[in-house]
């Protein structure tokens, strides 16, 4: 009886040798070359080109990484969605080869590497990545939404969320150098200085600080003056005195001015932060009409109290206007000697004399910005310059680079394809999206 096997296996042949390759039938042979050759190349290709290594989130370690990287749904329409939805914790080196590891998906909440490590987390658990491994403890943030994470003077770690509840998943123990802080019903704009974490807001959108703030301008203000309608305070968050809100400035309410921010610049006791102020407001016929906003540096002086808003101007000594609030919303900024520098989403970088208000214009930030290569830009801003991280509309191609505030010099770190698996991995939103990225602290942006 003949097998199919004897077809190609010639008499005595109990296994394939190169002799017996040769008495093979032709087909035969240009399967096993393919194959063979399919196998070299794959060989060759691992050894040059390693993949992203996806490893359990407990395991994870920095090493070599110099860039962190949280994916995640660009929007969650709902609560299901949210939870269906997988998001990753990267962890790249210079040459865009690292390792992966699944987590909660959490909108907001920008992934943080502070000096003791990459801080990043869901709603039951806090996650501290460090070269030696990686810290895991008990999160009591109950929501699936952060405003921003933060590293204060002293180390302490601390996630910003609305509001929070108890939330135990699984027996892993809590961690006193890492705290959650919730905003208390407090809405507007949120940063840190210091060992301080702050919120600025006034009477009507947050009416739970309006007792404490009005007992506090009561104690400052003449009592000839007339008590205004609103006021605008600058709260401690992570400190309350008691039960009330800890005021550390306090000031008669600008019904125009908004900014929007979850970081600002600290320097001493002095923060800065961008506002825009609406100076033509749009009709009900046409909102956007006849709209225009001007642009100042909001400023507070925490040792004395006082604000001020000093008005950006061009070259030409006019007015900073946009017709869009949009406009540079959502920047990133930091203080520079004596310039606020910021890099708008949409990749213009300015520098804005603190002084003065007089604008730079300074670069723009798309070194690959053309019609058939777009990229979706994420920013990261450091006294030195830019972090510019591009991930391409079409095939999901990831970029690094930086740019010095001098703009004389673009310097690509990397490019790599190996996210792109995991960008598409979204299951009921779609495509997921970079949501943030912090770079090594001590990393010089790959000027070596």
């Amino acid at each position: 009886m003949t097998t199919q096997a004897d077809d190609w296996m010639a008499p005595g042949d109990d296994e394939l040798g190169f002799g017996g390759l040769a008495k093979l039938k032709p087909v035969w042979k240009w399967a096993l070359v393919i194959v063979a050759f399919s196998f070299a190349a794959l060989a060759v290709s691992t050894s040059f080109h390693q993949d992203v290594v996806r490893r359990p989130v407990s395991s994870l370690r920095s090493n070599d990484a110099v860039i962190a990287l949280r994916l995640g749904p660009a929007y969650a329409s709902s609560l299901q969605e949210a939870t269906n939805t997988g998001s990753w914790i990267v962890l790249l080196n210079a040459q865009g080869q690292g390792t992966v590891a699944s987590v909660d998906s959490v909108a907001g909440g920008d992934v943080l590497w502070s000096d003791r490590g990459v801080f990043y987390g869901s709603r039951s658990r806090n996650y501290v990545t460090t070269d030696s491994g990686t810290q895991v403890s008990k999160s009591d943030n109950g929501t699936r939404e952060e405003i921003q994470r933060y590293e204060l003077s002293d180390g302490q770690l601390v996630t910003l969320v609305p509001k929070h509840w108890d939330y135990n998943d699984g027996n892993v123990e809590s961690d006193d150098s890492i705290t959650t802080v919730e905003t208390a019903g407090i809405t507007g704009d949120f940063g840190q200085c210091g060992s301080r974490i702050l919120a600025i807001t006034d009477t009507k959108e947050s009416p739970s600080i309006a007792d404490a703030a009005f007992e506090a301008y009561a104690a400052q203000a003449n009592n000839e003056e007339p008590v205004p309608e609103a006021l605008t305070a600058v709260v401690q968050l992570n400190a309350p005195d008691g039960d009330a809100p800890r005021i550390l400035a306090v000031t008669p309410a600008s019904d125009n001015l908004e900014s929007g921010q979850h970081m600002f610049a600290c320097e001493g006791d002095v923060i800065t932060l961008l506002s825009r102020l609406e100076v033509k407001p749009g009709t009900p016929d046409n909102m956007t009409a006849h709209e225009r906003y001007r642009w100042v540096l909001h400023q507070w002086d925490l040792s004395t109290g006082e604000r001020a808003n000093i008005p950006l101007t061009d070259d030409d000594g006019e007015p900073f206007e946009s017709t869009s609030k949009w406009f540079l919303q959502g920047h990133h900024g930091v203080q520079v000697g004596n310039e606020y520098r910021m890099v708008t989403r949409d990749g213009a970088a300015f520098g804005a004399d603190l002084m003065s208000g007089q604008v730079r214009r300074l670069f723009y930030t798309h070194p690959r910005m053309t019609v058939s290569d777009r990229y979706w830009m994420t920013y990261q801003v450091d006294k030195d310059g830019v972090y510019a991280l591009g991930e391409s509309y079409e095939g999901h191609v990831v970029s690094l680079f930086f740019i010095p505030w001098d703009g004389k010099e673009w310097r690509e770190i990397f490019t790599t394809d190996k996210l792109a698996g995991y960008l598409k991995e979204g299951w009921f939103s779609g495509e997921l999206k970079i949501q943030s990225f912090a770079v090594r602290p001590d990393w010089d942006g790959g000027a070596q």
